[in-house]
């Protein structure tokens, strides 16, 4: 789960700006905001064009923590691209930035997403590393949403490790929390990616198709029907598996545990 810094000013309500007079640059928020909405729309190209366009005007005049927003929005824009390293380093100078001002949220935030870049390139113990940063550092500050995605990605690099048993634990930390803060959009995640290590772990499909089901309704109750069918498609396909496995067939934990005896 990447997380995006939103600067304050995109939460003003748009009827209580006045209209720029013609011609007026715009400022670096704008630019910012812009790349947001192109990256909806998956105009990756333009995006990039937006973001970087915003970190030169914080560069300009001085505001080191919007900039530094600015390459964290930059760094994510740049993953879309499939740019792993240039977004790597996107992230780093975010973090080094943030840590410059003192901003611990913006530095956590930095982290995670840095985290995700390592994940990328395959650069999983360094991943787990930047994600338990990031853990620790939402846990200072009580942001405990920004924790919870930090389980998530925790987990995540768990099982890029192989430790599925800690990835699992992770996994559902972040999904119990998500579901707490009602982020019901993420809690489908999530669970998705609880599924996704049970799978890799051989584990019982019953708790694989469970998992499923539980990211099916979370993402129902986010009003998110594209996710929601998805997963359930996940959930039967993992049903009717279960139905064609032989009575007598060997699972692939037991076929482990008889091998090593």
């Amino acid at each position: 789960m990447e997380q995006p810094r939103q600067h304050a000013e995109s939460a003003a309500p748009l009827r209580r700006r006045p209209p720029r007079p013609p011609n007026r640059p715009q400022p670096p928020p704008a630019w910012n905001n812009l790349g947001g909405v192109l990256k909806e729309l998956r105009r990756f190209d333009d995006t990039l064009h937006a973001v970087e366009t915003a970190r030169d005007l914080y560069q300009q005049t001085g505001d080191t923590n919007g900039e530094a927003s600015a390459w964290n929005s930059l760094g994510i824009a740049l993953k879309d691209l499939r740019r792993f390293d240039d977004a790597l380093h996107a992230h780093q100078t975010a973090r080094d930035l943030h840590q410059q001002t003192g901003d611990t949220n913006g530095e956590a935030i930095a982290w995670n997403n840095l985290g995700g870049a390592l994940k990328d390139l395959r650069r999983f113990d360094d991943a787990l590393h930047a994600h338990q940063t990031a853990h620790d550092l939402h846990q200072q500050t009580g942001n405990t949403h920004g924790e919870a995605i930090a389980w998530n990605n925790l987990g995540t690099a768990y099982r890029g490790l192989g430790r599925f048993d800690e990835a699992v634990v992770a996994g559902k930390q972040a999904a119990a929390m998500l579901a707490a803060a009602r982020d019901w959009f993420r809690t489908g995640e999530a669970w998705g990616e609880v599924a996704t290590t049970l799978t890799a772990a051989g584990a019982d499909t019953a708790q694989v198709r469970e998992a499923w089901e539980q990211s099916a309704q979370a993402y129902t109750q986010a009003g998110a029907g594209e996710e929601a069918d998805a997963s359930r498609e996940h959930a039967t396909h993992t049903e009717t598996m279960e139905a064609q496995l032989p009575t007598d067939a060997v699972r692939p934990e037991e076929e482990v545990a008889l091998e090593s005896g």
